[in-house]
């Protein structure tokens, strides 16, 4: 056998025996994508939303269901969640330091769309008391960066939580408020045009598809979120369509 033809056996059978595991530099094997979710992922997940919860200075029952909610929505297995609301009781006070440490290292491990869901999430947040204060709105503003998200997200965020969601709230029930829920989920209002509205769907749909955040490398966790998303945001724009007689 020549040398390498030696060489090359000797990868392959290194491979063979090893190839699943890749080393960490800390000495574990980590598990294949999708098994393992980093540390500083999940900490810095649950020191966000809270840091959020906690941004005008006084923290409500609301934010903090609201906030279990959103990491139970990303299908973590049960120490994982334990250790995001390890790290989100860790938080006393507000910090903008804190906080834009924690979406710089939550950056450095996944991709854009799984920041634009954690930034989705403290939207979420900073709405469930109806008002959007000064002190939400400034860490909001500055998860931007960090993130590495197109500002544009701020505007279209503040639209569907905080305008198209409290006009559907106060709709009360039956088929209309069905349908301003349907145009606060793609952030729109019934006075745009069939094209703005169609963008806004296109705009959702490809931050939310499934497919596209498997091939961008998003966890698996949140692609299960991410699934749900979509049916909600499918939903919506078969109703909004169906209202406008729209067949584009």
């Amino acid at each position: 056998m020549g040398l390498l033809s030696l060489t090359f056996f000797c990868i392959v059978l290194i491979w063979f025996f090893y190839g699943e595991s890749i080393m960490r530099s800390d000495g574990k094997a980590q598990q294949p994508h999708g098994k393992y979710i980093p540390d500083v992922l999940l900490v810095s997940l649950g020191k966000m939303l809270a840091l959020m919860s906690k941004a005008d200075g006084r923290i409500s029952k609301r934010e903090v269901e609201t906030a279990s909610r959103c990491l139970r929505s990303l299908g973590l297995k049960e120490h994982e969640y334990q250790k995001c609301v390890a790290a989100f009781n860790s938080i006393h006070q507000s910090s903008k330091d804190l906080f834009t440490k924690c979406a710089r290292d939550y950056a450095a491990i996944v991709r854009s769309d799984a920041c634009i869901l954690l930034y989705e999430m403290l939207w979420k947040v900073a709405s469930v008391d109806g008002a959007l204060d000064a002190s939400e709105d400034e860490l909001l503003r500055i998860a931007i960066h960090p993130l590495g998200i197109d500002p544009s997200y701020y505007h279209y965020f503040k639209r569907m939580y905080f305008v198209a969601g409290r006009t559907a709230g106060s709709a009360g029930n039956g088929h209309d408020s069905k349908l301003k829920e349907a145009y606060a989920k793609l952030g729109c209002s019934p006075s745009d045009s069939d094209e703005a509205v169609k963008t806004a769907y296109r705009k959702l749909a490809m931050r939310y598809h499934p497919d596209r955040l498997k091939a961008d490398g998003v966890p698996d966790s949140m692609i299960e979120m991410a699934t749900r998303s979509m049916s909600e945001i499918n939903a919506a724009w078969d109703l909004v369509k169906k209202e406008r007689k729209y067949n584009g």
